[in-house]
C-alpha cells in the first residue's frame, strides 16, 4: 500500500495501552512473542514505524495507529 497510496495508517503494529499477547483476533493462542517480535527482530521494524509516523504520538499509545507517508512523498 505504501508504493501506491500517499498515506497509510497501520493500527496495532506499535501495540497501544489495549495490547494482548493474542496473535490473531481467529484464535485463542495466547503468545507475547507474536506482539514484541521474538521470532525475528521487530524492534528494528517497530522503531521505524515510530520515526516515520507523521501522526501525534498519542494515536499510538492511545488507538495504536500509527500514519505513513506513502514512499513517493519521502524525499
Amino acid at each position: 500500500m505504501m508504493t501506491l497510496c500517499d498515506q497509510v495508517d497501520v493500527y496495532e503494529f506499535l501495540p497501544s495501552k489495549r495490547k494482548t499477547d493474542v496473535c490473531y483476533y481467529y484464535q485463542k493462542f495466547f503468545d507475547s512473542a507474536c506482539t514484541m517480535g521474538a521470532y525475528h527482530p521487530l524492534l528494528f521494524e517497530k522503531n521505524m514505524v515510530k520515526h516515520l509516523n507523521r501522526g501525534p504520538d498519542e494515536d499510538i499509545y492511545l488507538l495504536g495507529k500509527a500514519t505513513l507517508p506513502g514512499f513517493r512523498t519521502i524525499h
